[in-house]
């Protein structure tokens, strides 16, 4: 399946598809979409050699496994926070940043969530936080 444009915003197929992207990531449904449409819109008179998509499947098996390692390390570097005080990019509604001992991690779909234990008003708390949020480790 060809695209017919240099800029993949508002690419379009060989027949005239849009491919409509909401980030600028592909990610492992976009391109299961895109193999699923050249297989189901290919010239049964001039089909494309099989070899080719067992290679993208190939490809696609090692990308799905770089992504499953990714997620369990960052899951393992979460979790080696555990008992560290850690600096957060976020403040408290004085403007202060959230400065506070991990307690736990836990996975909720992709993301990584931090329970902190923060003091504020004079009286420990426990608030949750983003991985991505974590800014130092002291």
């Amino acid at each position: 399946m060809a695209v017919n444009s240099t800029s993949l915003a508002t690419a379009t197929t060989d027949r005239g598809t849009k491919i409509v992207r909401s980030t600028n990531e592909m990610d492992k449904n976009a391109f299961l979409r895109i193999l699923t449409a050249e297989l189901s819109n290919q010239n049964p008179e001039n089909a494309t050699d099989s070899t080719q998509y067992v290679a993208q499947m190939a490809q696609f098996a090692a990308l799905e496994q770089m992504t499953n390692l990714n997620s369990t390390m960052s899951f393992m570097g979460a979790s080696a926070l555990i008992g560290k005080t850690v600096g957060l990019n976020t403040v408290d509604e004085t403007g202060n940043q959230y400065i506070g001992i991990v307690k736990g991690a836990t996975k909720d779909g992709g993301e990584i969530i931090l329970s902190v234990e923060i003091e504020k008003n004079n009286t420990k708390q426990l608030m949750e936080f983003s991985y991505k949020d974590v800014l130092d480790v002291y």
